[in-house]
């Protein structure tokens, strides 16, 4: 049994998108940024988009009700946040690596599906762009199972979906707060850096993960092993 978890042999992997698949992360930090834009408006304040990032939606719809921005409906608000990120979406690439470890995994025989919290109509598209839909069994999102990833819903529904257990399941994160979700619900999780993500909260995930790799390269060249 390994130290940090009770899996020793896997036959499917649940993949985070954004952030773990993507290099896409970067534009999701500049989001209150780009609403504003999306709705004529613009801010002053350097510090916009590092609080619209760590908000909740309440938090949001009160800020930007400040800048003459109101929604009728949660879905009036959803519908907007996701026209204003769509376009940045056409030229996000993969993260360096993932292409050659999902081939890899692939020729294994290994399950593997999305699990994100990206809707369906801008996470679907980047990854047929991209092709890596075709490495993929299903793409799942948050939307699917009616909750987001502070449950443990849309990984337990991947597992299920994959007709495997949590224990031959692993979960590819790169939030922290996403990979102690994970955990607790029994997974054993694989932590990888976001590209785009500050020295501290890659430490967090170093910290809550079961194995942490820098990169896909040091998993494909064996320079780390996923147990």
């Amino acid at each position: 049994m390994n130290e940090k978890g009770s899996i020793m042999k896997y036959r499917g992997i649940i993949f985070d998108m954004d952030g773990t698949l993507l290099d896409s992360m970067g534009n999701w930090r500049k989001i209150g940024t780009i609403c504003l834009q999306y709705f004529g408006k613009s801010t002053q304040d350097p510090d916009f988009d590092h609080s619209v990032f760590r908000m909740s939606e309440e938090e949001v719809l009160r800020l930007f009700a400040q800048y003459g921005i109101t929604f009728k409906s949660h879905r009036e608000y959803a519908d907007a946040y996701y026209q204003a990120i769509k376009p940045y979406y056409e030229t996000v690439q993969p993260i360096p690596g993932v292409r050659d470890f999902l081939e890899q995994q692939k020729a294994k025989g290994i399950k593997m599906c999305v699990a994100t919290a990206t809707r369906s109509d801008v996470s679907r598209p980047v990854l047929e762009r991209l092709g890596l839909m075709q490495y993929f069994d299903f793409l799942l999102c948050c939307s699917d199972v009616g909750a987001g990833k502070d449950k443990p819903d849309i990984y337990l529904k991947a597992a299920e979906k994959m007709e495997l257990s949590v224990s031959e399941t692993i979960v590819f994160e790169d939030s922290a707060h996403c990979i102690r979700t994970a955990k607790q619900a029994g997974f054993y999780v694989i932590g990888v850096p976001d590209p785009a993500a500050q020295p501290e909260e890659v430490e967090k995930v170093k910290h809550l993960c079961n194995r942490f790799v820098p990169d896909y390269f040091s998993l494909l060249k064996g320079q780390v092993e996923i147990f």
